[in-house]
């Protein structure tokens, strides 16, 4: 109930503030768990995945970010999975294979933090390992235009363009104590390849 109320309002929220256009959201799967990997140039972001998504998305959270209670009991309604670390860690494995195997959606942004430079910066691995690991496909995101809404400097949004692409479905057909490092960072640049090429194009 509160996840769907948080929904409507950034509905509201991105109807009076954002020109939005999506594409490819039949590579959404409708039933299933699923990874979704995104770029991240905006407090935006989370929020803009959700709304386009027909899916209900959960996503790591740092216990240390809601102190209270309240905050805690907030963040869990809504889809956040509270964790110590984001590292890759038994806490965060058992919860990841907790929601894969109730069919959920992981929602992760792996430079880590927002990054509003144009470019994309390095991409953390964790995200191929929890692939491989729990056999889920990975659905590359492009986002675009978030940060002339509003970046991490600004406390008011403004009215901006904003695109959602939902790539195909990746599956990795590996196992994750079978890759190489070297086998790894192949699959994590061919993800952002493809993040990376969306960028590159000018929208329509």
């Amino acid at each position: 109930m509160i996840y769907y109320l948080t929904i409507l309002f950034f509905r509201i929220y991105f109807f009076f503030f954002l020109d939005k256009t999506v594409e490819g959201t039949e590579n959404i799967p409708t039933e299933g768990a699923a990874l979704l990997v995104s770029n991240h140039i905006s407090l935006l972001d989370g929020p803009l995945l959700a709304v386009t998504n027909k899916r209900k998305l959960s996503a790591f959270a740092k216990k240390s970010v809601f102190g209270s209670k309240v905050k805690l009991w907030y963040l869990k309604a809504i889809g956040g999975i509270p964790v110590q670390s984001k590292s890759i860690n038994r806490e965060l494995l058992t919860k990841t294979m907790q929601l894969f195997n109730k069919g959920g959606i992981l929602m992760i942004f792996p430079e880590g933090k927002i990054n509003s430079s144009g470019e994309l910066g390095e991409f953390k691995d964790g995200f191929i390992k929890i692939a491989a690991q729990f056999h889920v496909p990975i659905i590359p995101v492009t986002i675009k235009g978030t940060e002339k809404s509003l970046n991490k400097n600004q406390k008011f949004p403004k009215p901006a363009k904003v695109e959602v692409i939902y790539n195909k479905p990746i599956k990795l057909n590996a196992v994750k104590n079978q890759l190489t490092k070297e086998e790894i960072q192949i699959k994590v640049e061919k993800i952002k390849s493809i993040i990376q090429n969306n960028l590159l194009c000018k929208s329509e």
